[in-house]
C-alpha cells in the first residue's frame, strides 16, 4: 500500500513511496521497533504522529495506507495474468539485488515464474535495440553457450539483443532472467514467453507497475537492475556516448556492481570507449570447444563487488561462515548477533579472536590497496565498491592518511596510494 502504483495515481493527491523513502521510513521504524504491519495497528498509527523525522508527511502516509481496497482489487487482476508481488523484507527477494543496492532496492518486485530463479545470478547480455544481426546471432550463440553450461543469462527483455539473449537461452532450455521496464503483464501473455514460464526456465520481473507503458525514466532506472542482478555482463554492441546501453555500462563501472566485458569484435566507437573506461575485452568465441566458464575464471579479473548471494548489506569486510536472515531496512547485525568463533576475516578463518582483533580498519587497508593499485578513486566510489557506509569510509581514509598510507588529490578530490606503498 506504502510503495504499490494501481493505476490511479495521476488523479489522487499523493503519490506512493520511492525506494529511497521507503528505505528512510524503515530505518524510522527500526527506531520505533515497529514493522511495516504494525502501521496498520493503533499503536503504529499513535507512532505516525513522528513520521516527519523521516521525511514524511503524515496525512500522506494515512492516505497511502487506506488504499487496501484498491491494493486488493489490483492483485487479484494481476493474479488473473498470472503476477505475483513480492517485497523486499520476504525471503524470496533477489539476495543480488539486497546486497548491491542496499536501501536504494525497490521495495516492490512483481513478476512471473519460478521465483526460485531470482538467485541464479550469471551473465547479464546487453545491447543495443537496432543491432546489426552479426550481433543479434551473437548474442544467441552466447546465450546458448550460458545454457549448455548451466550459467544463467539475464536480460532487459527489450527487442533487439536482449529479446536474442533470452530467446537463445530459453530455446536451449537454459534459465532466462528478465527485467523489464513496462508492460510486464501484457508480456506475461505473450506465447513465447508463456512456454519459457510454463517450463520452469524464465521468469520476468519488473519494479514498476506491471500495466505501464514504455517510459524512457523507467528504462533507464532498470539498467542497475539488470547489472546487479548478474555475476558478469556482457555488452554486444553499445553506441558511444548516448543510449541506455552506454548509460547503464559506464554506471556500472562506476558502481563496480560486477565485471564489465565487451565484445570487441565489432566496429562500435561505444563498445571501444567502454574497454578504454575499464571495460575488458571479450574475446571468446561461442563456437570454440573452451569453456564459458573457464573464460571467466581464467580472465584475471578480480571485482570489488563479492557475490551479493554471499552477503549481508555492510558486511564485506567481515563474512561469517552461515548466513543469516537480514534485516528489513538492511542494516548490520548487532556485535552481539555475530558468532565470533566461526568469524572470518579477509577469508582467513580465525578462532576465538580477542576482541581488539576485530578492528576492521587493517581489513579496509588490505581492500584498499587492491581498489586504488587500478586507478585513484573518490571517497563515495570506494564506499560503494566495499559495500560501507559513506562516513565510514571518511573517517578509515582520514586514518589512512594520517598513517601515510594513502595521500589526496585534488580537482577532483580523489584518493591514491603514497608511492611507498604501490606494490613492486
Amino acid at each position: 500500500m506504502l510503495c504499490g502504483r494501481f493505476g490511479g495515481e495521476r488523479q489522487e493527491p499523493f503519490q506512493p513511496l520511492s525506494a529511497r523513502e521507503y528505505g528512510e521510513l524503515a530505518r524510522w521504524m527500526k527506531t520505533k521497533s515497529i514493522r511495516p504491519a504494525d502501521l496498520l495497528t493503533e499503536s503504529g498509527k499513535s507512532a505516525m504522529a513522528d513520521v516527519s523525522q523521516a521525511k514524511l508527511d503524515p496525512k500522506r502516509m494515512e492516505f497511502l495506507l487506506g488504499r487496501g481496497t484498491a491494493l486488493a482489487l489490483a492483485l487479484e487482476r494481476w493474479s488473473r495474468g498470472g503476477l505475483w508481488v513480492i517485497s523486499r523484507s520476504d525471503p524470496d527477494y533477489p539476495k543480488r539485488l539486497r546486497n548491491h543496492l542496499k536501501h536504494l532496492m525497490p521495495a516492490l518486485l512483481y513478476g512471473a515464474g519460478d521465483r526460485a530463479l531470482l538467485d541464479v545470478g550469471g551473465l547479464a547480455i546487453i545491447g543495443s535495440r537496432d543491432a546489426s544481426e552479426s550481433a543479434l546471432s551473437f548474442s544467441r550463440e552466447v546465450a546458448v553457450r550460458c545454457a549448455s553450461e548451466g550459467l544463467g543469462v539475464v536480460s532487459g527483455g527489450a527487442r533487439g539483443i536482449d529479446s536474442a539473449a533470452m530467446q537463445g537461452a530459453t530455446e536451449a532450455g537454459g534459465v532466462s532472467i528478465g527485467i523489464l521496464a513496462n508492460d510486464l503483464l501484457k508480456a506475461c501473455l505473450n506465447r513465447q514467453n508463456r512456454i519459457g514460464l510454463q517450463g520452469g526456465n524464465l521468469v520476468l520481473i519488473s519494479p514498476f507497475f506491471p500495466e505501464a507503458g514504455f517510459n524512457a525514466g523507467n528504462a533507464m532506472a532498470r539498467n542497475k537492475y539488470i547489472y546487479t542482478m548478474a555475476d558478469q555482463a556482457l555488452v554486444v554492441d553499445s553506441a558511444h556516448g548516448s543510449g541506455g546501453t552506454w548509460a547503464g555500462a559506464t554506471e556500472n563501472l562506476q558502481h563496480r556492481w560486477v565485471p564489465l566485458y565487451v565484445r570487441l569484435a565489432t566496429s562500435s566507437a561505444g563498445n571501444a570507449a567502454l574497454v578504454q573506461q575499464g571495460g575488458h575485452a571479450f574475446d571468446f568465441e561461442p563456437q570454440s570447444s573452451a569453456g564459458l566458464r573457464d573464460f571467466f575464471a581464467n580472465a584475471g579479473v578480480i571485482h570489488s563487488s563479492k557475490d551479493a548471494a554471499e552477503q549481508a548489506p555492510q558486511q564485506s569486510l567481515l563474512l561469517t561462515t552461515e548466513s543469516s536472515p537480514l534485516p528489513l531496512t538492511g542494516d548490520v547485525p548487532k556485535p552481539d548477533a555475530i558468532d565470533i568463533s566461526t568469524t572470518v576475516v579477509m577469508d582467513v578463518p580465525v578462532a576465538s579472536p580477542a576482541l581488539s582483533s576485530l578492528d576492521m580498519f587493517s581489513a579496509f587497508i588490505d581492500k584498499l590497496r587492491y581498489l586504488l593499485n587500478e586507478a585513484p578513486l573518490a571517497d563515495d566510489e570506494i564506499a560503494s565498491a566495499l559495500s560501507i557506509e559513506k562516513s565510514q569510509t571518511k573517517v578509515w581514509l582520514k586514518r589512512a592518511m594520517d598513517e601515510q598510507q594513502v595521500e589526496k588529490l585534488k580537482r577532483p578530490v580523489r584518493y591514491t596510494l603514497r608511492k611507498q606503498e604501490s606494490l613492486c
